[in-house]
C-alpha cells in the first residue's frame, strides 16, 4: 500500500512512452523504478536494479513458476537485484513455501551486500504467521514507523496531485479535504476524482458545498471493517497489555483472557477462519481457537461481569474510528 502510489505513477509514465517497461517473465508484475531524483537510488547508482514488487504479486510470480516449472528462474532472477522493495510483506502470513523461497532471495542478497526495503502494516515483533527465521531477518534492519500525513502534508499532496492533473480546487476547497480525510493518500485520491466526476457530469462548480457534499458521503457514511489488528489494539489496551504479550506462550490469567476474547471477537466480526485467526493471534492452531470461542461464550452465559467486559470491550472496537 505505502509504495503503490508510486508504481501507479510509474505505470502513467510507462504507457506514455516516457520510462521503459521492464518486469519479470510473462508477468505484468513489477517495475524497476527509478528512483530519482528524490530517491536517489538511481541517481547515485545508474548501474543497480532496482525492482518494486507487492508481496501478493511476488506470491502470484512463484505461483506461476511452479505452475510451468519455472521456479529455478524466479528465484535467479531475484538473485539478481541489487535493492528488492516488496510491499506490504505481511500478506506472506501462512503461505509456507513462498516464505521458503523467499528465504532463500533474502539470505542470498543479504550476503551479497545488496539491498531490501520491506513495508508492512505493523511492526515485525507483531507479524503472525511468518516463520521465525524470517521473523528474526526482518529484525535485522532498520525500522521506521511511517505515521499518517499531517493536514500540512496532505495539503501538499492534494495541490500536486491537482496540479498534475491539470485541474483547478479553490484553496478552501483543498484546506476542508485536508482536514476531514485523514486516513490515506489513496482517500485524498479518491475525493479528488469524485469531486471532478460529480463536478463534470452534473456542470457543477467546484466549491466548498460540492467539497462536503463528497466528503460527507465518503468519509461520514463508510463503515470500516474490522481487522484482527483493531481487535488486538482495544483488547490490549483494555486489559493495559503490550500487543507483543498476546503472541507470547504466556499463561498468566490477564494475558490467556485477553488473548480468548481477541479470539472470540475476531471470530464474529472479521471473515477469517480459525485457522487464519489461529496465525494471526498468537500463532495458535484452530483448535486453540474454538475451544477459546467456546470458553468465552460459556463465560459469557454465567458471568455478568464477564459480559459487561466484554461488551464494554465490543463498544469501544465500534467507536475506535
Amino acid at each position: 500500500m505505502i509504495l503503490q502510489a508510486l508504481v501507479k505513477e510509474y505505470e502513467n509514465l510507462a504507457e506514455n512512452n516516457l520510462v521503459p517497461k521492464r518486469g519479470w517473465c510473462q508477468a505484468k508484475v513489477s517495475y524497476a523504478i527509478d528512483l530519482n531524483p528524490n530517491g536517489k537510488i538511481k541517481e547515485i547508482y545508474p548501474e543497480k536494479r532496482v525492482l518494486y514488487v507487492s508481496a501478493h504479486l511476488f506470491q502470484v510470480q512463484y505461483t506461476d513458476s511452479v505452475r510451468n516449472n519455472t521456479t529455478n528462474d524466479f528465484i535467479n532472477f531475484y538473485q539478481t537485484i541489487d535493492v528488492l522493495i516488496i510491499d506490504d510483506i505481511q500478506e506472506f502470513a501462512g503461505v509456507t513455501k513462498t516464505q521458503n523461497n523467499f528465504f532463500h532471495i533474502f539470505n542470498h542478497l543479504h550476503q551479497n551486500g545488496k539491498q531490501l526495503i520491506l513495508t508492512s502494516d505493523r511492526a515485525p515483533v507483531l507479524l503472525q504467521g511468518i516463520e521465525e527465521r524470517l521473523l528474526t531477518r526482518f529484525k535485522w534492519g532498520m525500522v521506521a514507523e511511517l505515521e499518517k500525513p499531517t493536514v500540512e502534508l496532505r495539503k501538499n499532496i492534494l495541490r500536486n496531485k491537482i496540479h498534475r492533473d491539470g485541474l483547478q480546487f479553490p484553496p478552501e476547497v483543498i484546506d476542508y479535504i485536508a482536514e476531514n480525510v485523514n486516513e490515506s493518500v489513496r482517500d485524498l485520491e479518491g475525493i479528488v476524482i469524485a469531486i471532478m466526476a460529480r463536478s463534470t457530469i452534473f456542470n457543477k462548480e467546484i466549491d466548498l458545498d460540492l467539497a462536503q457534499h463528497i466528503v460527507h458521503g465518503v468519509v461520514h457514511n463508510e463503515t470500516k471493517a474490522v481487522t484482527i489488528d483493531d481487535i488486538l489494539k482495544v483488547v490490549c489496551k483494555h486489559f493495559d497489555l503490550e500487543p507483543s504479550a498476546i503472541h507470547t506462550k504466556s499463561r498468566k490469567r490477564e494475558v490467556v483472557q485477553a488473548r480468548q476474547i481477541a479470539m472470540y471477537l475476531a471470530k464474529n466480526h472479521t471473515d477469517f477462519s480459525t485457522s487464519k485467526i489461529g496465525k494471526f493471534i498468537g500463532n495458535k492452531d484452530h483448535a486453540t481457537v474454538l475451544h477459546a470461542c467456546k470458553t468465552v461464550k460459556g463465560q459469557l452465559e454465567v458471568d455478568k461481569s464477564f459480559h459487561a467486559e466484554v461488551q464494554e470491550i465490543e463498544s469501544l472496537l465500534k467507536k475506535r474510528n
